[in-house]
């Protein structure tokens, strides 16, 4: 019987319910909220009032979306600890080349404030990573057959 492994996960992993998958998720869900709350509220407070927040509001949807993506793409694919920085490279590298390609698509504009979001998205995400890891004892809770 063959594994059918690929660079993000295996067959095993994928079929498999545990406590990472469920927090992954939450972590997903967590951060789509708290990255459309920058994007509605924040942001629109920040450029009424002329405030310089260093380019946050600016990239908020990059570095809150960012997290989001890979939580939510880790939770559904349920990568094993090996495949977790292919899944991560993976989505970072993908923003970073659709930002670059912005200018080539309708209506898109360049921002650098949004691949500085992107990459401080994706070292947050490392961290929130490396603190589920070592704070969470995982197990199985469910496994398909």
């Amino acid at each position: 019987m063959s594994k059918q492994n690929n660079i993000f996960t295996d067959k095993a992993s994928i079929k498999t319910i545990d406590r990472l998958r469920i927090i992954y998720f939450g972590i997903a869900v967590l951060f789509f909220f708290l990255t459309e709350i920058g994007r509605n509220i924040y942001r629109p407070f920040i450029y009424s009032n002329n405030i310089d927040d260093y380019g946050i509001a600016d990239s908020i949807g990059n570095s809150g979306g960012i997290i989001v993506q890979i939580f939510f793409s880790l939770a559904i694919i349920n990568s094993p600890n090996k495949k977790l920085f292919n899944v991560i490279g993976f989505i970072v590298i993908g923003y970073i080349l659709y930002e670059i390609l912005q200018p080539y698509l309708p209506r898109g504009v360049f921002d650098w404030k949004d691949i500085y979001g992107t990459l401080i998205g994706g070292v947050i995400t490392l961290f929130i990573l490396l603190f589920v890891k070592i704070m969470v004892n995982n197990k199985v809770i469910y496994e398909f057959k």
